[in-house]
């Protein structure tokens, strides 16, 4: 009964969290807002709307099977949201998706002066570990973008690489034709899972260990550590034996209070699982975040201004006897 509880409040949170983010991205998408988006950019949020609304009602149905009493949750105003601007995006990368009506007579030379936009990314500077995210962003971004020839899109790639990689293909012609070159070198350079893997082994290990319990330090390593994991996973690596090695490397990493906490409560006749262990990390930072003190301005205000109430009468009682020609006794 506690577990069915548990896992009912965890999905209304969960749900709650959905929610607020596609109540965020809904606001974000004002009319104003979709008509200034470049192509790119519409795509990227039509695509996060549908995996949040996704999301949203995986959790509702998940409640609806394991929840006895009502769920209060109005469905139908996440709906309406979700129905009204996936509709203006979906209008608008119409729109903006509509061919050229000369195509056939395309003037590379004029299109070459024509300015690109601006697209915000994050530049590659060689880490292994960074590749597939960038690559996969940039792929997303600009290598599907059919509005864009292969040296556009070539100029693009050039911009976002530095040090190493930009070196790697510096030298190839302006062309169509080395668009593709260039990716291929990149690939063969830096799509090395051996050298990824080892980069992400090495960050858990390399991981700060938590000198100081606080649950500023705690949710810092247990995001860290999912980080670290999902990356590791997102290569295909099987890691559901791993959990013994990982245990290891993480409990070495804990203060002297946390490790205890962790094995007194932990249970001794099930074999410990990195699930379990940071589900215990993000309790105790929870409850440490619940058990700090709170403190209350509205006293200081009430004491500064007695004070200051104090402050004024004694300067008025000086000035009187001033004025009066007598003397003030000292206490």
């Amino acid at each position: 009964m506690a577990d069915a509880k548990e896992a009912i409040r965890e999905l209304r949170s969960n749900r709650g969290y959905v929610k607020a983010s596609i109540t965020r991205l809904c606001g974000s998408c004002t009319d104003s807002d979709i008509e200034a988006m470049l192509l790119p950019n519409l795509k990227v949020k039509l695509t996060k709307l549908e995996s949040l609304f996704t999301e949203y009602e995986g959790f509702s149905k998940k409640l609806f099977f394991l929840s006895d009493s009502s769920d209060d949750e109005d469905y139908s105003v996440v709906e309406g949201k979700y129905f009204s601007v996936m509709a203006k995006l979906q209008d608008a990368i119409e729109k903006k998706n509509v061919p050229a009506k000369h195509d056939d007579s395309y003037d590379a030379e004029s299109c070459s002066r024509t300015k690109l936009p601006t697209i915000q990314m994050s530049c590659f500077q060689g880490e292994y570990s960074e590749y597939q995210p960038f690559i996969s962003l940039f792929d997303s971004l600009i290598h599907r973008d059919k509005h864009l020839d292969s040296l556009q899109k070539l100029y693009y790639l050039r911009s976002y690489l530095k040090c190493e990689p930009y070196d790697l293909i510096k030298n190839l012609p302006l062309s169509n034709e080395s668009y593709l070159k260039a990716r291929q070198l990149l690939d063969d350079r830096y799509n090395n899972k051996y050298k990824i893997l080892n980069e992400h082994i090495a960050q858990l290990l390399d991981l700060s260990p938590l000198s100081k319990s606080t649950s500023a330090n705690i949710r810092s390593f247990v995001s860290s550590t999912k980080q670290i994991i999902a990356a590791i996973e997102n290569l295909n690596n099987d890691i559901k034996y791993w959990d013994p090695i990982i245990l290891c490397i993480l409990t070495r990493k804990l203060d002297t209070y946390t490790a205890r906490a962790y094995q007194m409560e932990r249970d001794d006749n099930m074999e410990p699982k990195v699930k379990d262990f940071i589900e215990f990390l993000e309790k105790r930072a929870l409850a440490m975040e619940n058990a700090e003190p709170t403190t209350s301005k509205s006293s200081k205000v009430v004491v500064n201004v007695a004070a200051q109430k104090t402050s004024a009468n004694a300067c008025l009682y000086y000035s009187a006897a001033i004025s009066a020609g007598g003397r003030i006794a000292v206490k």
